[in-house]
């Protein structure tokens, strides 16, 4: 069922999950398609976004919204959308997002994260490089670490693979034809190029991450997290979203990075 709408605000004709409609709506050319998607927002909702922060509550949410549609429209922006996944109570969606920013054409891979509440509280995290934009500080983490959170088995193995800093059992975990794609949009295909990818990682000690919410369908793994160390050195926590697409195989088809943790 799509989400609901905040009863005590006007009626909205704006539909969908909210994750698969924020960006579209964001960058519709009419400003009342905007004022919809703050009413589908709600009382309850808040949203974080790496450059324009953390906003909660209508009043802050409205300026936000305005702010960051009005800034991803003076930079000519479009929305490709490649995947979206729904879990029990997290859904997204998975695109490209073309700006022009620094008078550079940027193509931004960019992933939306809803979580629902039982009492019809939205929180929205939209993930993309910080490399690619202004360029800010890594972001906290989101969401509490859940030690029996319930992942496939080819996930749990990359995880435990990066952690012991395992070459040979990360590069096991892709099919042929399978490979990383960085939150930069580079593409590491298994083989050389994957191998040469992972060996910086494997040469600090590997990298721990926490492991904090998850969207799964059975085919792609939607995974939010916490970096919280490189190889034996804590580091500041932070965020992060891997989006895991298993193919027939049980091997990953596809690893796709959403944040810049290494």
């Amino acid at each position: 069922m799509f989400d609901e709408v905040d009863e005590r605000l006007p009626p909205t004709s704006l539909r969908g999950w909210l994750s698969d409609i924020f960006l579209p709506a964001l960058l519709d050319p009419s400003d009342k398609v905007v004022g919809h998607l703050i009413v589908r927002l709600g009382h309850r909702a808040t949203v974080d976004d790496p450059i324009f922060g953390r906003a909660s509550g209508l009043p802050a949410l409205e300026r936000f919204v305005r702010d960051l549609s009005a800034w991803l429209k003076k930079r000519q922006a479009a929305f490709e959308r490649i995947q979206f996944t729904i879990g029990v109570d997290h859904d997204v969606s998975e695109g490209v997002l073309r700006l022009v920013t620094r008078g550079e054409a940027v193509a931004l891979p960019i992933a939306v994260v809803a979580q629902r509440g039982r009492s019809r509280e939205v929180e929205l995290r939209i993930y993309y490089s910080s490399k690619l934009t202004e360029g800010v500080a890594p972001r906290p983490p989101f969401v509490p670490e859940d030690e029996v959170l319930t992942l496939p088995a080819v996930v749990r193995t990359h995880i435990e693979a990066l952690r012991t800093a395992d070459l040979d059992a990360l590069v096991g975990c892709f099919e042929q034809g399978g490979g990383v794609r960085e939150a930069s949009g580079i593409r590491h295909e298994r083989g050389d190029a994957l191998t040469a990818f992972y060996e910086p990682i494997v040469r600090q000690g590997g990298a721990r991450v926490l492991k904090g919410a998850v969207a799964y369908d059975g085919r792609t793994c939607a995974l939010e997290f916490s970096l919280v160390g490189i190889g034996t050195d804590d580091v500041a926590s932070r965020a992060g979203l891997w989006v895991y697409e298993i193919g027939d195989s049980g091997l990953l088809r596809d690893l796709r990075s959403y944040s810049d943790e290494f």
